[in-house]
């Protein structure tokens, strides 16, 4: 996969630090809240995706700017850069893979300790990997999964850093965009993990523990979540009883938005990207799942491509809300349907 021309030369100089205002520490009775979310002991799937694969969170920006709130999402440091954007004030993440809340883990070993994104890339270097080491050992001396982390670590090391170094560089229209290419988007992450306040889990969007635990702690948190990112982690599953339970049991509200990324041979692909986003009205996520005639999200799709612009759009996004015309409940559409899913 080629890298994106986002940016030439040398990645943005490193600007002044703004602190980040209003992001105090957890209480301990919020930690208690939180601490009792369960994992769900899922089996380690075939690929494990320690880095994204999507470039282009710049095209988000303008939905997520000011919604606040919680933040709940899959995968990895992606999260980071969408969160930053929207300032969500809680980050409750759960994967499918058991490793990915060890890549969060030693994220927040290492962003708390680097000031700049640079000093967190530079923790990745051949140079400083016994240093580096060290540091995860000791801020890890209270997880009993440490001596395994720091092998995932320095298993991946290399290739991560190469990595991190990419996402530095991710610049678009001379505006940098990343978590690691904008320093206040960074100063924001950096003071969301040192807060306590971005917490990993390893769960099934599908079952019915992790995710209605962390719907009931957002809630006792007297939190409204604002964000629900599912990278393409739906094309994986059906829309079953328990999933609508789990999104029903998030206490969202009507800025809510559900992100999600497609590939499909009718849909553009955002430029330098891989990905078509889409950002969905959660109400309206919900409520279509409800009718029981979107039992995939294969069936989101019939209805973007039906719907055609201003819904489907030609620039990589996308969105979707209730104005957006509910082909698939017509018979036509269910069999549209059908034939999106077999041209994915």
């Amino acid at each position: 996969m080629a890298a994106p021309a986002l940016a030439q030369g040398q990645p943005p100089p490193q600007a002044r630090i703004a602190p980040a205002a209003g992001l105090r520490p957890l209480g301990d009775d919020a930690r208690r809240v939180l601490e009792a979310i369960p994992d769900e002991g899922t089996p380690r799937p075939e690929l494990h995706y320690f880095r994204s694969n999507e470039w282009r969170q710049d095209l988000l920006r303008p939905h997520l700017e000011g919604l606040g709130g919680a933040y709940v999402g899959v995968g990895s440091d992606q999260n980071y850069t969408m969160a930053a954007m929207a300032r969500s004030e809680l980050l409750l993440l759960v994967d499918y893979d058991p490793l990915i809340p060890w890549v969060h883990a030693i994220y927040r070993v290492l962003v708390s300790e680097s000031e700049t994104p640079q000093a967190l890339i530079d923790r990745f270097s051949d140079e400083a990997q016994a240093e580096t080491a060290a540091l995860l050992e000791r801020g890890l001396s209270d997880n009993p999964d440490r001596d395994r982390i720091v092998q995932h670590w320095r298993r991946r090391r290399g290739p991560w850093h190469a990595y991190l170094r990419r996402v530095q560089r991710l610049v678009r229209d001379g505006r940098p965009f990343s978590w690691l290419a904008d320093p206040e988007l960074y100063a924001y992450t950096r003071q969301l993990f040192r807060a306590g306040r971005i917490i990993a889990h390893n769960g099934d969007l599908t079952a019915d523990g992790t995710v209605r635990a962390v719907g009931d702690a957002a809630r006792r948190l007297g939190l409204t979540v604002r964000i629900v990112y599912f990278s393409n982690a739906e094309q994986f599953f059906p829309y079953t009883r328990t999933f609508v339970a789990n999104m029903n049991a998030l206490p969202t509200d009507e800025r809510t938005v559900a992100l999600r990324t497609i590939r499909h041979r009718s849909i553009r692909i955002a430029d330098e990207g891989r990905w078509h986003y889409m950002v969905h009205a959660f109400p309206d996520f919900v409520s279509r799942m409800e009718t029981g005639a979107y039992t995939r999200s294969f069936a989101l799709t019939a209805d973007l491509l039906a719907a055609g612009p201003p819904f489907l759009g030609r620039n990589g996004i996308s969105t979707m809300t209730a104005d957006t015309p509910r082909f698939v409940l017509s018979r036509a559409g269910r069999a549209g349907t059908q034939a999106a899913e077999a041209r994915q």
